[in-house]
């Protein structure tokens, strides 16, 4: 009986198609997103007291409150950047922040030359020694001092400040401001080389702590004396040579989140490809073929490839687990055990069990089907003696 050719239906075309679909979409929603990130990262930063940097320890909100004061902020991440976004010395205020001390000596220096007024926040000893001299780190103090006592203008216009988490000791020429205890100050100020440098510590001028007390008035009151400033961060452009780049400063900035894209879809994909399969379905063919074509089919395919072996192999396994069955073995018995077990049960003589079972090799069809005909009558035996009483 021929069974109607079936064709495949828009909806099975669909069906069938749903996977690469959704992958696809995967692909294409996985690159809308790692351009949306790599575009947020490039516009914000998550540098210490960044000018771009919305963090509790970035400096955003001052450099938008000085914006809209009319101070012109220009970031800059190397030394030579900072020269060429100054607009002239006297009409500049430079605002650095070294945390890591990238610069030296003479870098720091010629940071003097830039403004005639230079804020430092958070300097370290080195940044003190060669900037404002007069000036020393005291140490953690005291979080809030509400008296500047002190001339300098923007400390009288800010009144107090909160969240000192360092004091600086002021000798010589040097000037203290908002006395936290101890003989340490808040704020400190100096003259060096022709400019005017102030010290302040961490957290009082950053996002988080901009808005506490005066700090907001003192960070105007010194970063907007000028119509420019300089907002400069030292980075590895500034660091002298010490050796071959780190692996890190080779690796460039969107590989990260490239990798963690190809991860996800993998990830994605071997979870969609990678669910159990279904239960059996019945492939439309264009014609029914019996079992009996099937077997007469593969029948004369070892006959034209003279697979007399290969053909009397199949039928040495089902008889080998019908025999083991009937020896009481398990239908997984090693051969050599069932052909020991047959021997003793039937009679038989071992080399004789073993060349039917197992080793004997026919050349010819006839020799072929009288190894078929042993092996049933091999099977017969055994039957026939497990019956017995």
């Amino acid at each position: 009986m021929t069974a109607p050719a079936l064709s495949r239906t828009p909806r099975q075309t669909m069906r069938r198609a749903r996977g690469w679909i959704v992958l696809v979409a995967i692909l294409v929603i996985g690159g809308g997103l790692a351009a949306a990130v790599q575009l947020s990262l490039a516009s914000t930063s998550t540098d210490r007291m960044s000018a771009s940097n919305p963090a509790q320890q970035g400096g955003q909100a001052l450099a938008r409150v000085l914006a809209q004061h009319g101070v012109d902020v220009r970031s800059a991440g190397s030394l030579d950047a900072a020269r060429r976004a100054a607009s002239g010395r006297d009409d500049t205020t430079v605002l650095l922040s070294d945390p890591n001390d990238i610069l030296d000596a003479s870098q720091l220096r010629s940071v003097l030359a830039i403004g005639s007024d230079v804020v430092v926040i958070d300097p370290g000893y080195e940044q003190l020694t060669a900037m404002a001299p007069g000036v020393a780190p005291a140490g953690e103090q005291a979080s809030v001092s509400n008296s500047p006592r002190c001339s300098v203008a923007a400390a009288q216009n800010a009144g107090s400040v909160s969240g000192v988490r360092a004091a600086f000791r002021a000798s010589g020429s040097a000037v203290g401001c908002f006395p936290v205890g101890g003989g340490a100050f808040a704020l400190a100020q100096t003259r060096t080389d022709g400019a005017t440098v102030s010290v302040v510590g961490p957290g009082m001028f950053d996002n988080e702590g901009i808005a506490r007390a005066g700090n907001a008035a003192l960070a105007i009151g010194l970063l907007g004396q000028h119509r420019t400033l300089v907002w400069y961060l030292p980075s590895e452009a500034d660091a002298s040579p010490a050796g071959a780049p780190t692996l890190a400063q080779l690796t460039p900035e969107w590989l990260t989140p490239a990798i963690v894209l190809l991860i996800a879809v993998t990830v994605a994909a071997a979870i969609w490809r990678g669910r159990r399969f279904g239960p059996l379905v019945v492939e439309n063919l264009p014609v029914v073929v019996r079992a009996g074509e099937t077997m007469e089919g593969r029948a004369r395919l070892y006959r034209t490839a003279s697979a007399r072996t290969h053909a009397l192999d199949s039928l040495r396994v089902g008889a080998l687990g019908r025999i083991a069955s009937l020896c009481g073995l398990p239908r997984n018995a090693h051969a050599d055990q069932v052909a020991a077990s047959a021997a003793a049960l039937t009679g038989w003589p071992a080399d004789r069990m073993r060349d039917v079972l197992l080793d004997g090799r026919p050349q010819t069809d006839s020799a072929a089907l009288e190894y078929a005909a042993r092996l049933a009558d091999l099977e017969s035996a055994v039957r026939a003696a497990s019956r017995a009483p």
